[in-house]
């Protein structure tokens, strides 16, 4: 691209207002300075990572910029922590680490909920459709809701899912390293059957994504 209109052209309306909200959003809610840089910046790569996952998953394409719009901001929860509780945020850190337990365990352990739900009363609060807010409450509890085929809230799971376990295990071909609790899920969501399908796609978007920001 040679000039704004091509790139918009492009690219989309939607994606380019999707870009500018989850970029002032970073901006805002930067970490107190007693976080580490690195883990901001790998919290913004695992947003747009996940986004890319979620943008080629099978969801209906009426609500595929929904879907990518939700997974680019299913963890602003956890930069309001860094950013306004950056104490409670060091403590979850703390506790992860030393009980060897997901992030949200942890919030939910320490502060009676989980970033999930604080960045989705937020968000509602600025006016983000609905769908996206659900997906982005439940993106670690999908099974508290009722879905309709692949939807948004099942999107943004996997596509969270995916990423980190692409990070943790890159040589996991059929799954079997799944943590127990995320393969019962898979299973009572009726998904494990297609957690091939889905890898492979994720890490079809992992390598273009890395590629478009000049990672690989």
């Amino acid at each position: 691209m040679t000039n704004v209109r091509g790139a918009v052209g492009y690219l989309g309306m939607e994606t380019i207002k999707n870009l500018a909200l989850a970029s002032e959003i970073f901006r805002v809610f930067a970490p107190n300075d007693c976080i580490p840089q690195g883990l901001f910046e790998s919290m913004q790569l695992h947003a747009h990572r996940t986004a890319a996952i979620a943008g080629v998953l099978p969801v209906d394409p009426k609500i595929r910029d929904l879907t990518v719009l939700a997974a680019l901001l299913h963890d602003v929860g956890r930069l309001i922590l860094a950013c306004k509780m950056p104490d409670k945020f060091c403590a979850v850190l703390s506790m992860t680490r030393d009980q060897k337990c997901e992030a949200f365990q942890a919030e939910e352990e320490l502060l009676g909920t989980s970033h999930g739900e604080m960045g989705a009363y937020l968000l509602g609060l600025w006016g983000i459709p609905n769908l996206a807010v659900e997906a982005i409450a439940h993106h670690h509890r999908p099974t508290r809701i009722p879905h309709n085929d692949f939807d948004c809230s099942l999107a943004v799971y996997v596509a969270d899912l995916l990423d980190h376990e692409l990070e943790r295990h890159p040589q996991d071909t059929t799954g079997s390293e799944l943590r127990a609790p995320d393969r019962d899920c898979l299973e009572t969501l009726g998904l494990l059957p297609r957690l091939a399908e889905f890898r492979e796609l994720a890490i079809q978007s992992r390598s273009q994504n890395n590629e478009s920001l000049g990672l690989s």
